[in-house]
């Protein structure tokens, strides 16, 4: 028996039951309804609707004619007293529950004596389910009864574009990058993205805390990248100012300068939402010679990007950088984000491309 239902001394001898989470005694161990809701004052009985909350099982409405038996040992039976004008009926997990009034998180959790641990979704006709989640409000004066159900909760963590799923929130890095087919015999360099916080270097070994706020993604890239011409060393043809290296370092990306034609700063692996033909590409950026009073504008890609067969607006055009076809995203600051030598760098033309990947997806 928990606490809430144990009985103290007095119910051993007065007929006792527990209305809105308060002892109310009454006269005799076979009261009506309404004799229920005027021993604890709520009057008229009639501007309140009685439900009777069973330690198991759903709540279940009480006329005010009715009469109750109440056990004369042992448990104090339970009632809630909803002032409403009438009453109206949902169903969890399969189990027609009496209420009044609107529902929110907090009642079905309680009222359902829903555990915790696991997540509570609404059905919905012609659209997907659901979650209750906090601030949420149900109104069962609608037309049809509103069914809800559990089920056990899952967290999710994107690698390098794939979904994973969780049924515990602490999760090891190894477990991640596996799950996510990649080997973990391999040497990987991976970073832990957290919205709003410096991105950071994780370990195989490491855990991460998925029920921390803003949790994004691991970025997984190899921890050595070839050029392909059997040299493992990157190409460096002309030195990028130095808190643009900075960020690429800390960002950790693996990556190029090269001169043709134009300047061109090449990232391998950039990593890419779900939703694309692939799960990274390289990254092109055009690095004008009087950057960074010139403005970076626009981004290439290799390969080309489409989503579910078809390109996104604008990228049309192609470049070639030293012997490979880029796919060009026609991407531009806007008025009120003009760009501003002094503030805007390499890492604010990173978040716009970052942006502009993932609008187009959803993401």
């Amino acid at each position: 028996m928990n606490e809430m239902s144990r009985p103290p001394d007095v119910a051993k001898h007065t007929p006792t039951v527990r209305l809105n989470g308060e002892l109310v005694a009454l006269l005799d161990r076979t009261p009506t309804g309404e004799q229920v809701l005027n021993a604890a004052g709520l009057r008229p009985a009639s501007a309140y609707a009685l439900l009777h909350w069973p330690t198991r099982g759903p709540t279940r409405e009480i006329g005010l004619e009715e009469v109750l038996a109440l056990p004369r040992a042992g448990q104090v039976l339970e009632y809630f007293a909803i002032r409403a004008d009438g009453v109206s009926y949902f169903v969890l997990d399969e189990e027609r529950y009496a209420w009044a009034g609107p529902l929110d998180l907090d009642t079905l959790m309680r009222v359902g004596r829903v555990d915790s641990a696991v997540e509570l979704w609404q059905e919905r006709h012609d659209e997907p389910d659901r979650r209750v989640l906090e601030g949420t409000r149900v109104d069962l004066d609608r037309e049809g009864v509103e069914r809800f159900y559990t089920r056990k909760r899952v967290w999710t963590l994107e690698v390098q574009g794939e979904t994973t799923q969780w049924d515990n929130p602490r999760v090891l890095v190894r477990d991640a990058i596996i799950k996510a087919g990649f080997d973990p015999s391999k040497a990987w360099t991976i970073k832990f993205k957290v919205k709003g916080a410096p991105i950071r270097d994780v370990q195989q070994m490491d855990t991460i805390d998925l029920s921390e706020p803003g949790v994004e993604r691991l970025r997984v890239r190899p921890s050595h990248v070839d050029n392909g011409d059997g040299s493992k060393e990157p190409r460096r043809d002309f030195s990028l100012l130095a808190a643009d290296a900075t960020f690429l370092a800390t960002s950790g990306y693996q990556w190029h300068t090269i001169v043709d034609g134009q300047r061109w700063l090449i990232v391998d692996n950039y990593p890419l939402p779900a939703g694309y033909n692939t799960s990274t590409c390289r990254l092109a950026v055009d690095m004008p010679l009087n950057y960074p009073a010139a403005q970076l504008d626009m981004f290439f890609c290799d390969p080309a990007l489409q989503i579910n067969g078809v390109s996104p607006p604008q990228t049309g055009h192609r470049q070639p950088i030293n012997g490979v076809v880029f796919q060009r995203w026609s991407r531009h600051r806007g008025a009120g984000s003009a760009w501003c030598p002094g503030v805007d760098n390499l890492a604010s033309h990173f978040a716009l491309i970052e942006h502009s990947i993932g609008r187009e997806v959803g993401a």
